[in-house]
């Protein structure tokens, strides 16, 4: 059985809790932690993601996303809040400056893991469009509403994947 790390990076400000957001509603989801299978918690991170990577054969990483605005239908640009993106090993670098509101970045963190060949055999990340990140305020509506999606999605995707039965 394969060792999978489910990390959600997050601070307490406002729509960057959307990290946390998923790892609370994949716990309350009925899905066992334990064995090979590991929910965390992380604070902006840095650099110490990547010890966290080593030790897993499957990571699928969430955190907040303040991408560039994307021209809609009409021309004109905009990010949606909430909007969730998927990134796999290779084309984080695609969107190298807009993932992570945090110093050194969760994108800065996983190319240095790519280079030093630590990124674990399978590796998504998911970006949840942030709107707002304010200390101290709770998440927005919209990323409540696509933390709860997203921790749906990667529940069927590792029963899917064979490794966990569905919760529930």
């Amino acid at each position: 059985m394969s060792r999978i790390r489910i990390l959600g990076i997050g601070s307490p400000s406002g729509d960057d809790q959307a990290g946390w957001l998923v790892i609370d509603a994949l716990s309350n989801s009925g899905l066992r932690t334990g064995g090979d299978l590991h929910f965390e918690k992380l604070d902006r991170p840095g650099a110490s993601l990547i010890p966290l990577l080593v030790q897993a054969d499957w990571v699928i990483l969430i955190d907040a996303m303040a991408s560039q605005p994307l021209p809609d239908t009409l021309g004109e640009s905009r990010a949606q809040a909430g909007q969730i993106r998927h990134f796999d090993g290779q084309s984080w670098p695609d969107y190298r400056h807009g993932l992570s509101s945090h110093g050194l970045g969760v994108i800065e963190s996983l190319s240095l893991a790519r280079e030093l060949g630590e990124l674990p055999a399978r590796m998504d990340v998911y970006g949840i469009e942030a709107e707002q990140v304010q200390a101290g305020c709770p998440a927005g509506e919209t990323v409540q509403a696509s933390a709860q999606r997203l921790a749906a999605h990667i529940a069927a995707e590792l029963a899917r994947s064979g490794v966990y039965a569905s919760p529930g």
